[in-house]
């Protein structure tokens, strides 16, 4: 039987407590994101001017955009050739006033195929069967007496555009892509902000401007979160910001309630492991001491047992007077003296096996021998008793299985049956299947509550304290039984019954040709 080492107990015990310890640490450990004030002033000058220079860019495109919405020319090529200088140029119109003369429209696409859908701009509802996209349009908003000659377009639902008020009733749309015109000036703001955005870079960030997901100019490195100051910068014709983020400080402390109680526990651990360790010492002390006492009174046993069957022979040739009672007197000597060999048999295995020491050895065996052998040792005490036993199965063939130790963890659920059950019918059903030996023992007794059902089978535990007339022994038949079937590869359980005790046996055993001789 494994016995815990009570240094390495103590050791793992104090390993605990240090883990625990370390854990309550942790756990008491606060870390407190500090953050620090910046000095933003230049970065918001570098907003002004930027904002600055965005309107500047802004009125710049609006100055080539009317120079060329002023054209005069309707021939294609030319007009083509004109857009193709300012960025961003999709589409050319001219719409005439009156819906009478939408005839006289123009509409160029710049830079567009064929297969684009470019919405043309109308001043009324386009022609049944028109392939193209409409954005229609109100008339009024350029030709009304207080509207400005020239301005923008820009409403939902409506693409981007710069118009112009020409003569002869005649306005000039200018489609506008606000993705490409956006691109170009990122692209201008890139180079513009490497000079602009130095200033910044004496505060030493983390700052950066932006457009979108796109860095046009950055001091530090940004950490991946919101940012904490966000100013923006709108345009027209596109969104940029610029995006700060404070400067954090980390400071640590440990709570004092969680650090003082794992601290509490890591000590309670460490004492527990003291006296685990002192209990397990005299522990293993007392189990020396109980392994020499089984051994001493085991070989103590054996000399009367032997002078008991000798005397036994004796007698039994000598008897002339009264032969017929003594005979029945020598014949219950035998019986007691089987029964103290078998109890000392119990002894000396519990004792090899508290020593590591016990062992099995599968040698050929016919199954339903070694049963008949078994309970024809117990057929008088069973008759005085009132027992009746029933075997039957098909355990007649040959196999491979320790003869003496099946034998006694049979004879040692006998021997309960002889001391709990006072009549009835003992059943002993066994049956080799599968290469697997299954023996059954079932009596008529008063049978084990569930709850001891485990119990039963500890070293010197019996179901009740008091020791009855014919109930005697130390408590380690069951003990000794499973200890052999666990050793064999096999099992011994108490199965549920609704009357009596049913125990059953299972042991591996392989099928072997027939032999000349068998245990």
């Amino acid at each position: 039987m494994f016995s815990p080492n009570p240094r390495v107990t103590l050791f793992l015990l104090l390993g605990l407590a240090l883990v625990i310890f370390a854990g309550g640490l942790r756990l008491a450990r606060r870390e407190e994101n500090v953050r620090l004030d910046r000095d933003r002033e230049a970065l918001r000058r570098f907003a002004e001017e930027a904002q600055t220079e965005l309107r500047r860019l802004e009125e710049l495109y609006e100055t080539y955009l009317t120079r060329l919405a002023r054209t005069s020319s309707t021939d294609a090529i030319n007009i083509r050739r004109e857009a193709d200088r300012i960025v961003g140029v999709r589409q050319f119109s001219v719409l005439q006033r009156g819906a009478a003369l939408a005839a006289g429209e123009i509409h160029v696409r710049i830079n567009a195929t064929s297969l684009e859908r470019i919405p043309l701009p109308m001043f009324a509802a386009p022609r049944t069967g028109s392939s193209h996209d409409s954005v229609l349009l109100d008339e009024t908003q350029f030709f009304a007496e207080d509207a400005p000659g020239n301005g923008w377009i820009n409403e939902p639902g409506k693409p981007l555009m710069f118009w112009l008020r020409r003569p002869s009733d005649e306005v000039a749309l200018l489609l506008i892509d606000t993705q490409a015109v956006e691109k170009a000036i990122s692209a201008w703001l890139k180079k513009w902000a490497s000079a602009g955005f130095e200033s910044v870079r004496s505060a030493a960030g983390p700052d950066q401007f932006r457009n979108g997901k796109q860095a046009l100019a950055t001091v530090g490195e940004p950490p991946d979160v919101r940012p904490d100051l966000l100013l923006p910068l709108r345009s027209r014709l596109g969104a940029w910001e610029l995006s700060s983020w404070d400067r954090h400080e980390v400071r640590v402390h440990y709570d004092t309630l969680t650090k003082s109680a794992s601290s509490v526990v890591a000590m309670l651990v460490a004492v527990v492991g003291f006296i685990v360790h002192n209990q397990q010492q005299r522990t293993s002390i007392l189990a020396a001491q109980r392994v020499s006492f089984v051994n001493h009174v085991s070989h103590e046993l054996r000399s009367p047992l032997t002078n008991i069957l000798l005397n036994v022979d004796l007698a039994a040739e000598a008897a002339e007077e009264r032969p017929r009672e003594a005979r029945h007197r020598l014949g219950l000597v035998q019986e007691e003296a089987r029964r103290l060999g078998r109890l000392i048999d119990n002894v000396l295995a519990f004792s090899r096996h508290e020593q590591g020491k016990l062992y099995t050895e599968p040698r050929a065996c016919i199954p339903a021998n070694v049963i008949t052998a078994v309970v024809e040792q117990y057929t008088p005490s069973f008759a005085r008793r009132a027992l009746t036993v029933r075997s039957y199965g098909n355990a007649g063939s040959t196999c491979l299985l320790d003869a003496d130790a099946f034998a006694q963890i049979l004879s040692n659920l006998l021997s309960n049956v002889e001391k709990y059950v006072p009549g009835g019918t003992v059943e002993i059903a066994a049956a080799l299947t599968d290469d697997v030996l299954t023996l059954t023992v079932c009596d008529d007794g008063p049978g084990i509550p569930p709850a001891a059902a485990e119990r039963i089978f500890r070293p010197f535990e019996r179901l009740h304290s008091q020791v009855n007339e014919g109930a005697s022994g130390t408590g380690l038949g069951l003990s000794i039984a499973r200890d052999l079937a666990t050793i064999m590869n096999g099992s011994l359980t108490l199965l549920p019954s609704e009357r009596g005790a049913r125990f059953q046996l299972r042991l591996p055993a392989p099928p072997l040709l027939p032999i000349t001789s068998v245990a």
